[in-house]
């Protein structure tokens, strides 16, 4: 399964710290001191480190979760903070510190019949770290700290060896708990090494379908699940190095046969601009005037990629197409045409989560869970049907490996124009 940023539960930034060095709040514990005592009995609380993930942008992600005894923040609610410290040193002894916590003021009755987890993620590169977790409350100055070494391993066999290059070693990613910000991460400015030399001049353009399968077209899940998949892919894509090009984003919202969002010729894209028709989309409601349209979705789609692949100039035309499962209903059919013409390259990429079955912690007499279902093959949807008259290369993508592989092939494939 993709795994993306669904939540950072409760982490709330008490005070602005970087994401990519030392944080201010360090100064004021001593850290090393409290490592060398016992540890405090009068705080009840228990960290997991998660091992490091490929994320759906593309980037090694770990998580520290820390989990405080309910009851252990309902005794302490009043003044001061709960604060988490993570603070990561690599083998070469450089630092990076983040910090996060609970306002004890905010805290309201009842929180005692429940563990709140507190969680921090990070990106992170291949190699060999120590990370140390403390635990402070602000009002009484007790504490508690522990200390962990780890491994990052490399992908193994990555198809985008130098895509790492340049990156910080540990970046911490801000709390962000909200789409359509949790999808794209903002904070998150530095990019991936990736770029893309052509022979000839290379007009790319990248687009996402915003509009579920229409049995799902009024579901908010289905929008943010679609969406926390290619919100990432979008934003790697757009942000390719490309010395020989241009690159061109588009929604495209198929409900409404609309393209609410177009940016051109991105030297850095707009995400600002982009999030505006998340905000303003209430996925519930569809318009009677929309409702009416409905069956003209498919044409609306073909003809929109088929005008991209179009030349407009001396760019080869190089469409890639980002899209959720998509199976719609009574649609008007679409005179297939030959492929376009000329050098023109279309790729459909369908971006889709496997059902994982929750984890469960076995208990004594406990019946075994079953097995995990086997992987099944969606068959080939209305979007895809629509392509394949123009020549387009097609792709099912599962997980984050696989479209890193997909990512690979694709660049590999516009290189040789």
């Amino acid at each position: 399964m993709a795994r993306s940023l669904c939540a950072l539960a409760l982490l709330l930034p008490l005070q602005a710290a970087t994401l990519t060095g030392l944080d201010p709040a360090f100064t004021k514990y001593p850290l090393d001191k409290w490592l060398a005592e016992p540890p405090q009995p009068r705080l009840r609380w228990h960290v997991e480190f998660t091992p490091a993930e490929l994320s759906t942008h593309q980037r090694l992600m770990t998580r520290v979760v820390t989990r405080i005894d309910g009851r252990e923040l309902n005794k302490r609610r009043g003044e001061g903070d709960f604060l988490v410290l993570l603070q990561y040193r690599d083998a070469g002894g450089k630092l990076w510190q983040h910090h996060g916590g609970l306002d004890l003021g905010r805290l309201q009755p009842g929180i005692q019949g429940s563990d709140i987890d507190l969680t921090i993620f990070a990106f992170i590169l291949p190699g060999d770290y120590t990370a140390t977790v403390a635990v402070i409350d602000t009002r009484t100055g007790d504490h508690n700290v522990v200390q962990r070494k780890f491994h990052v391993a490399p992908l193994k066999t990555d198809p985008l060896p130098d895509a790492w290059t340049g990156l910080p070693a540990v970046e911490f990613i801000a709390p962000t708990t909200d789409p359509p910000d949790v999808w794209y991460l903002p904070d998150i400015e530095n990019r991936l090494h990736l770029t893309l030399r052509t022979q000839r001049p290379v007009h790319l353009q990248v687009l996402v379908n915003t509009t579920p399968t229409e049995r799902a077209a009024g579901s908010a899940y289905a929008l943010r699940r679609n969406m926390s998949l290619l919100i990432p892919a979008l934003k790697i894509l757009s942000r390719i190095d490309l010395p020989n090009g241009v690159t061109d984003t588009a929604f495209l919202d198929l409900t409404h046969r609309r393209v609410p969002f177009e940016q051109k010729d991105i030297h850095q894209p707009d995400w600002d601009l982009a999030r505006q028709f998340f905000l303003k989309l209430n996925p519930g409601i569809i318009d009677v005037r929309a409702l009416e349209g409905q069956w003209r979705m498919r044409k609306f789609f073909w003809d929109q990629v088929a005008s991209r692949l179009t030349p407009k100039g001396p760019e080869i035309p190089v469409v890639i197409v980002l899209s959720g499962p998509a199976f719609f209903e009574d649609q008007e059919p679409v005179d297939p045409r030959p492929a376009a013409a000329g050098d023109s390259r279309l790729f459909y990429i369908r971006y889709r989560t496997v059902p994982v079955r929750p984890r469960t912690r076995p208990r004594p007499g406990m019946r075994p869970p079953p097995p995990p279902l086997a992987f099944s093959s969606m068959p080939v949807d209305d979007l895809e049907h629509t392509v394949e008259p123009l020549g387009a290369r097609l792709f099912d993508v599962v997980n984050t490996e696989q479209f890193r592989r997909v990512l690979a092939a694709i660049l590999d494939q516009i290189a040789q124009l």
